[in-house]
């Protein structure tokens, strides 16, 4: 298969090698110093796992779109923040060449409504998602460590119960050491997601904490439960479902295993903040708040809150 990775961070360093280790042409689109950094020393996947370790010049490195034309690509893994998806839609339509009639663009990012921007150029058949709640840091430009992992990630769509080209994708990470799966029916592990990133992420990037010391410190529970009932509350209004059935059975798994899987895990937030980069807050906490007030009625105070802080931090750079 050919494999176009787009968005060189954490994720999409892991996500190359993993495929790359198992027979597939990678390529990447990077810039700058993690495109001279893959060039220079190769991608390499550490921690959990098995390692994978691959040289230079085992994959082109692309830092312009209108290139992607020289191949044809089976899939393409948009790993970057979702803060870059108008532009990263907006480049692959124009250069639509580089797409099989049967390409798929797997969306694997954090929060709800990112697909958005993709459905303005390609049909919905083309547009899938991935859930992914396995923790990755880049401690090098182009090195990726896996720190923690508590489920498999999920591969779907929201528009078709069925992408059979899903099953060789899916397969092809498992096969790299990764354990993946399919879900015909993404939307619950997606919102599912969503409970556990909105009471972490934004929290995480303001008081600097891993995920265990959060749920040690009783201040921070306190908002964190408090975040969790306010986003529930907006999924069962919107009439959408999780795998649970009331916040209460979410709490006692947040607390009793996600937490424990993951307490080492540092939010991706708290990771873009401290890069002085961006945040994915809005398909996230500000995601929550933009359905609240659509719905009407239920109130989300605390979420504001935390959205509101992120942001002004985020105003600095």
């Amino acid at each position: 298969m050919n494999i176009l990775v787009i968005g060189a961070g954490a994720l999409g360093i892991a996500m190359g090698a993993s495929l790359a280790s198992v027979g597939h042409r990678v390529d990447y689109i990077a810039f700058g110093e993690t495109r001279d950094a893959i060039e220079r020393k190769g991608i390499h996947r550490i921690g959990l796992f098995e390692e994978i370790h691959l040289p230079p010049n085992f994959a082109m490195v692309y830092s312009s779109y209108d290139r992607l034309s020289d191949s044809t690509y089976d899939y393409v893994l948009v790993t970057a923040k979702a803060t870059a998806n108008n532009t990263i839609a907006r480049e692959l339509s124009l250069n639509g060449d580089c797409l099989r009639h049967d390409s798929i663009i797997l969306l694997m990012q954090n929060g709800w409504g990112y697909d958005e921007a993709f459905l303005r150029y390609f049909d919905s058949d083309k547009i899938c998602c991935a859930r992914v709640i396995t923790g990755f840091e880049r401690t090098e430009r182009s090195t990726s460590k896996i720190t923690v992992h508590t489920a498999p990630i999920l591969l779907g769509s929201l528009y078709k119960e069925y992408i059979p080209a899903l099953d060789l994708l899916a397969r092809q990470i498992n096969k790299s050491g990764i354990p993946c799966e399919i879900s015909h029916d993404i939307a619950p592990a997606l919102w599912s997601k969503m409970l556990y990133n909105c009471a972490l992420n934004p929290l995480g990037a303001i008081v600097g904490m891993t995920y265990g010391e959060m749920a040690e410190n009783e201040h921070i529970r306190a908002i964190m439960d408090l975040l969790i009932i306010e986003t529930f509350a907006v999924i069962k209004k919107a009439g959408y479902t999780t795998f649970w059935e009331s916040r209460e059975d979410f709490l006692a798994e947040f607390y009793g295993k996600l937490i424990p899987d993951t307490k080492d895990h540092r939010s991706s937030t708290l990771q873009d903040i401290e890069k002085h980069q961006k945040t994915e807050i809005d398909t996230l906490t500000g995601a929550v708040i933009k359905l609240a007030d659509k719905l009407g009625g239920v109130p989300v105070t605390n979420s504001r809150t935390v959205y509101r802080i992120v942001k002004a931090i985020e105003s600095k750079f």
